[in-house]
């Protein structure tokens, strides 16, 4: 197993002690996932970015973005159409529904699964797809799952990890490469800096893991999302590229699949925690979502193989 993963699943179960042994306050998690969402995470996206691409890649892709992030807002419309049909009484409650119906785990899964199955190759790729889903989760996304969803547009696009992204999409474009070796230094200390995200967001998912998990979940909410998930987007996404062969490469469009088959973002927790939302649900979807798409997974790869 590789050391990132086992790193993950030792800080889940070190959130899930810690929480259980109630000595992990509310007021820490709190700090824990601010430092998260402004400091690991939009040191993340640079790194990823700015080590793995450049401007000739995301030119000769740039489809590949654009499906990413028009298979998430299909994702959101379901979901707006569906939270009240749901049994969702909580306000809380239907907005982490709408977020998670939203935003697939696009990065540390996938990942992964794509280094095992195609090298480098499909981590470059995975990150491709990603600059499209950051889009969408930071200027459609995050007002879904905020209290106030007309809020104040400089709150919004001067949140850190947006900045980061424009930035790293900035510097791509650059036209002269003599910036990479200037910035090499610090890149590396941002992707040391943004291996801390998957750690910190599993020990936060353990922590309500276990604050949650014997709680009474609604049931329909859950199952609706985990088919809208893992069944009906890849579903709709496979039959696009059955009418449209020639769409993506065959490569990209087994990446944008492994993505859209997932089930929802472990961020979702972290964001619920922030914007008061229902981490417990999120967490749940989560837990569930993951441990299915073991199944259903590999067999939305297997169709789109050829």
């Amino acid at each position: 197993m590789p050391l990132p993963t086992v790193i993950a699943l030792l800080a889940l179960g070190l959130g899930f002690g810690l929480e259980s042994k109630g000595i992990l306050p509310a007021r820490i998690k709190a700090w824990i996932a601010m430092a998260l969402i402004n400091i690991f995470y939009p040191s993340l996206i640079l790194a990823a970015l700015l080590l793995r691409l450049n401007s000739a890649s995301l030119a000769s892709l740039w489809v590949l973005p654009f499906l990413m992030a028009l298979t998430l807002v299909f994702g959101l419309g379901v979901g707006i159409s569906l939270e009240r049909r749901v049994g969702l009484q909580e306000d809380s409650q239907r907005r982490s529904f709408r977020f998670l119906c939203l935003l697939p785990n696009y990065s540390y899964l996938p990942l992964m699964v794509a280094q095992a199955l195609w090298g480098d190759d499909g981590i470059t790729l995975v990150a491709i797809a990603g600059v499209g889903a950051d889009l969408v989760l930071w200027t459609v996304g995050v007002p879904q799952i905020m209290q106030q969803r007309h809020m104040d547009l400089r709150r919004l696009f001067l949140n850190p990890p947006l900045i980061a992204l424009v930035l790293a999409l900035i510097l791509l474009q650059a036209p002269f490469d003599s910036w990479r070796e200037m910035v090499q230094p610090g890149l590396r200390v941002l992707r040391h800096m943004g291996s801390a995200t998957i750690p910190v967001s599993m020990l936060l998912l353990g922590a309500h893991l276990a604050r949650r998990t014997s709680h009474r979940q609604p049931r329909t909410a859950h199952a609706v999302l985990l088919g809208l998930r893992l069944v009906l987007i890849p579903a709709c996404l496979s039959l696009a590229f059955a009418i449209w062969p020639n769409l993506l490469p065959t490569l990209p469009r087994q990446v944008l699949i492994l993505i859209a088959s997932m089930p929802g973002a472990i961020v979702a927790v972290v964001l619920s925690e922030v914007h008061d939302a229902s981490p417990d649900f999120a967490a749940r979807h989560i837990l569930l979502g993951h441990a299915l798409w073991v199944l259903t997974g590999p067999l939305w790869l297997w169709i789109n193989q050829v």
